[in-house]
């Protein structure tokens, strides 16, 4: 008998990746999604139109639209997300459809009596925010940080506690590394000058990350896979500073030396997301997804760069610099806009000041390799060597102190990390919240999350949060 799927974002570059490769067991599927109804999508969903693929036009915000089309789902891979720069621009609008959306299937979830659905949420490397040397090597359970004024990973955070406190017996938050696709060489806004050139990510390509979807579907994965956060990269081979990252994406296109088209301070200096993964073979230990490298996706990029993107290699860098990237450099979202409109909340979030903006008057600031080799590993605040089964209300306690509250529960069953519990943070706001949300999700108090980035507020009190904080600030 074959299996119902739900998946959202097909228009988008990873969900049309992963709809594609679950279409290669057509035989063993049928699949419905949700896809706006424009001219845009209309014509890219034209070529799935001989597979068993049910269409619901509409939006995701519609909770009638989602109802019907999670009738009868065994799988839900929720893709869909509103991103960055757009949902910087637009806060209230990536609320609605990024949160919206997930409590509109949760909600779905429940009224159709989905109990054995197999969740799979897509989150993001934004969670944890900025986390340049000597943080730059991180894993699941982390403090999460979203960098003041990304409202896209704000969303995040929050669809994924949803998520994990649903209740669901089976569900997985993936926390989505940047995509590697030949789309992003025609990216033309301010944000690529918000990554510092010393910033890093663990990469993966959008083929890999598809894979993801298809190897959850076909593979009889064990019940310890699900109930679990799991950090999404490349590995070893993807890890790659901001600088030398660019340096390889425009060498493809005939870029041979980046010094010559941009100047160091148009680039942010903070206040960015990313880190390289301790634990990100652990999901590919599941579902053996890793099958590019990254040589292989700057030979295809070389091939399948647009047209605008090749024409660079015969354009002087003179011109590239003063005609292409320095007018984007000087956009309204951008550094040197910040600096010309005098914006200095974004001068301060991205740079500390305006003083440590003009002191950055070369390229001599880049970190050499030798400099990302030493690292801290975080502490999470309990006995991690322990038996997640033996967990107990003495471990809540200590992780709880040590996130600056308390936990205000004196039982829980041993083992137990779904069953909810009383805390209360370091500036008195009492909640409840699951073990597995706080210990292995790196949540805490609701209510602190962002907006509005108090985050020198509460660093003052929680020892936990303040490793992440003050290695920046």
């Amino acid at each position: 008998m074959k299996k119902r799927v739900f998946i959202s974002g097909v228009t988008g570059t990873m969900g049309e990746a992963a709809l594609t490769h679950l279409l290669k067991h057509n035989d063993l599927l049928t699949i419905s999604t949700i896809v706006r109804d424009t001219k845009k999508n209309r014509k890219i969903m034209e070529k799935f139109k001989k597979f068993d693929v049910d269409i619901v036009w509409g939006d995701l915000r519609d909770y009638r639209a989602v109802k019907k089309a999670l009738l009868g789902v065994d799988y839900i891979f929720h893709i869909a997300a509103f991103v960055s720069p757009e949902a910087d621009r637009s806060p209230k609008l990536a609320w609605d459809i990024n949160v919206g959306s997930t409590i509109n299937i949760l909600k779905a979830v429940n009224e159709l009596s989905l109990k054995k659905v197999k969740l799979v949420y897509i989150g993001s490397v934004a969670e944890t925010g900025s986390r340049l040397p000597p943080i730059h090597f991180g894993r699941v359970g982390d403090p999460l940080k979203p960098s003041i004024f990304d409202n896209y990973a704000v969303t995040k955070i929050a669809a994924e506690r949803k998520v994990i406190e649903s209740g669901l017996k089976y569900w997985v938050s993936l926390r989505q590394t940047g995509i590697l696709h030949p789309g992003l060489l025609n990216v033309r806004d301010g944000i690529i000058f918000h990554q510092p050139l010393n910033n890093v990510l663990e990469w993966v390509t959008v083929e890999d990350s598809a894979r993801i979807i298809e190897n959850i579907f076909i593979k009889d994965l064990p019940d310890r896979f699900w109930k679990n956060i799991y950090n999404v990269g490349g590995g070893e081979d993807f890890r790659k500073t901001n600088y030398e990252f660019t340096s390889l994406m425009l060498e493809t296109v005939g870029v041979k030396d980046i010094k010559k088209i941009f100047n160091p301070n148009w680039f942010a200096s903070r206040n960015f997301h990313g880190h390289y993964y301790l634990d990100s073979h652990i999901l590919n230990d599941y579902l053996d997804f890793r099958k590019d490298s990254f040589k292989g996706f700057l030979e295809k990029l070389k091939k399948e760069a647009s047209l605008p993107a090749k024409l660079l290699r015969f354009i002087p860098s003179a011109l590239i610099k003063h005609l292409i990237m320095k007018p984007i450099a000087k956009s309204k979202e951008a550094p040197l806009g910040w600096i010309e409109s005098k914006n200095l909340d974004k001068t301060k979030a991205f740079f500390g000041s305006i003083e440590e903006y003009r002191s950055i008057k070369s390229w001599d600031e880049l970190k050499s390799k030798e400099d990302y080799k030493e690292y801290k590993i975080l502490d999470h605040g309990y006995d991690e060597s322990k038996d997640i089964n033996t967990l107990n209300i003495d471990d809540m306690k200590r992780a709880a102190e040590f996130r600056g509250g308390k936990c205000l529960s004196s039982s829980m069953i041993e083992g137990d990390l779904d069953t909810k519990l009383k805390w209360k943070c370091g500036l008195n706001h009492i909640f409840s919240a699951s073990p597995r949300l706080i210990l292995k999700g790196g949540h805490f108090c609701e209510e602190c999350e962002a907006p509005p980035w108090q985050y020198d507020k509460i660093a003052k009190t929680n020892p936990f949060f303040a490793q992440v904080w003050q290695a920046e600030s």
